[in-house]
C-alpha cells in the first residue's frame, strides 16, 4: 500500500507539474480578459496547494526524518480542512478558522498534517452518530522569557453522549501519537465532556526555535 501511495502521489506530482508549467502562459493570454484571468489564480492557487500537499505527503511516505522548518499553520488548518470535507461529508461537519498574521511555527509540515488529519479521524470515529470538528489557529503570548507558542485547536462535538469522550479519541490515535511529538508538538486535552473534547496542538515558533538551537 506504501508502494503503491508512492506511486499515485509521484504521478500526481507530474500532472501538477504540467498545469503549473501553463500557467504563465494562460496569465499572458488573459492580461486584458479580466474574467480569465480570475479563473487562472484560481488554477494557480489550487496547483500551488496541491503542490505543497504532495511534497509533505511524499517526505512523509518516504521516510524520511523529522525535518524542523518554518509553517505557515493558518495554511495548515484550511489545508487539513479541505482535505477532511469530503472525506467525512455526511456523518461529521468540518470547519475551520485562523487567527490572520500569525507567526511562523518551527515543526515538520508533513507529520504535523498528517498528525492533525489523524486526530480528526479520531475524533471522527469516536463519534458513532456523527457530530462537528472544528480546527483553529491561534497564537499564545509567553512572559519575558518566553517568546510565546503558537496552537492549532481542534474541538470536537458529538450528537449524542459519549463515555470516556477524549480517551477514546486519544485512543483512537496509535502511532499519530508518536507523529505529533516528531512533529515538534506537543498534544493537550483542553476539555472533556461527555459530548465535547477539545484538543491542542502547541507549537515553538519559527523564530524561538531558532534562537534556543543557537545557544
Amino acid at each position: 500500500m506504501g508502494e503503491l501511495a508512492g506511486g499515485i502521489l509521484h504521478e500526481f506530482n507530474n500532472i501538477l507539474t504540467v498545469v503549473s508549467g501553463t500557467i504563465d502562459i494562460l496569465a499572458l493570454a488573459a492580461v486584458e480578459r479580466p474574467q480569465l484571468a480570475a479563473v487562472v489564480r484560481l488554477v494557480d492557487e489550487a496547483a500551488s496547494r496541491g503542490a505543497r500537499l504532495t511534497s509533505y505527503f511524499q517526505a512523509f511516505e518516504r521516510g524520511q526524518p523529522p525535518r524542523c522548518r518554518e509553517v505557515d499553520i493558518g495554511a495548515l488548518v484550511s489545508d487539513a480542512e479541505r482535505l477532511l470535507r469530503p472525506a467525512l461529508e455526511g456523518q461529521t461537519e468540518v470547519r475551520s478558522s485562523a487567527a490572520t498574521g500569525l507567526p511562523a511555527a518551527a515543526a515538520d509540515p508533513g507529520l504535523l498534517l498528517v498528525a492533525l488529519l489523524s486526530l480528526a479521524m479520531a475524533a471522527h470515529g469516536a463519534m458513532p452518530h456523527g457530530g462537528a470538528i472544528a480546527l483553529d489557529a491561534g497564537d499564545l503570548p509567553g512572559g519575558e522569557n518566553d517568546g510565546g507558542h503558537l496552537v492549532i485547536m481542534l474541538d470536537a462535538t458529538s450528537q449524542g453522549s459519549v463515555d470516556n469522550f477524549a480517551k477514546r479519541i486519544v485512543d483512537g490515535l496509535g502511532m499519530a501519537e508518536a507523529w505529533i511529538e516528531q512533529a515538534g508538538a506537543q498534544l493537550r486535552i483542553v476539555r472533556q465532556a461527555s459530548r465535547n473534547a477539545a484538543f491542542e496542538l502547541h507549537l515553538p515558533r519559527a523564530n524561538l526555535a531558532s534562537a534556543l538551537a543557537e545557544r
